[in-house]
């Protein structure tokens, strides 16, 4: 009797255990997505420009503004490395949803392009079927002169808890980071810190707000 409560209590332990993918499984994964992919920015946001409308519900909404930036790359590493990086990203159109500091707004106008890096992790989905694979935008650092003085710009962005499925079978392909990125990959835009000064968040109720979506060429 002693022995048949172990065992069952053996099992319901077996049962809770979480699976987890092996180190050589997240390096043979990492491989199969590292490339650089081709494809497009759409830039949705929404500033001082936006129209008003009403809803069918009769609420006060606005329209969103929309900016579409071809020839553009996301390249992702191996396992080793676990980046990402939006390249090329025009920094110049943050400057139309800031508008705590103008000084700044005309700053960034000017400002060229960078890339957007974030780390990368693979893992189990919920149904240990599919490989969810996620990321987090790191912080954008950009030393910026204006109004008689240097300025350390600190641009957050986030992935507003998103992650992306694919099969192992999926990932047995090379460049099948393309199963993961069908619909496309979204970052927002958070806040603008100078410093350690909080400037303007962004993406509030109400307020302005930026999304990013990077679609990869079929």
């Amino acid at each position: 009797m002693v022995l048949a409560v172990l065992s069952l209590a053996s099992c319901n332990s077996d049962d809770n255990v979480e699976r987890r993918l092996t180190a050589e499984q997240k390096e043979t994964y990492g491989r199969s997505i590292s490339g650089k992919y081709q494809g497009q920015y759409t830039i949705i946001y929404k500033n001082k420009d936006s129209k008003e409308r009403t809803d069918e519900n009769g609420r006060h909404v606005y329209e969103a503004l929309e900016e579409n930036i071809d020839g553009v790359q996301l390249e992702v590493s191996d396992y080793k490395m676990q980046h990402v990086f939006f390249q090329d990203f025009p920094v110049s159109l943050i400057s139309k949803v800031v508008d705590a500091d103008e000084g700044l707004s005309h700053a960034l106008a000017k400002a060229s392009p960078q890339a957007i890096t974030a780390r990368y992790e693979l893992s189990y989905d919920t149904d240990y079927e599919h490989i969810k694979w996620a990321f987090t935008p790191n912080v954008m650092s950009l030393n910026l002169s204006y109004g008689g003085a240097e300025h350390h710009i600190r641009i957050e962005f986030g992935n507003n808890s998103e992650y992306y499925l694919c099969t192992p079978d999926e990932l047995k392909e090379p460049n099948s980071f393309l199963s993961f990125a069908k619909s496309g990959v979204a970052i927002q835009l958070k806040a603008i810190y100078d410093g350690s000064d909080l400037i303007q968040h962004i993406g509030s109720e109400n307020g302005n707000f930026m999304h990013i979506l990077f679609k990869v060429e079929k």
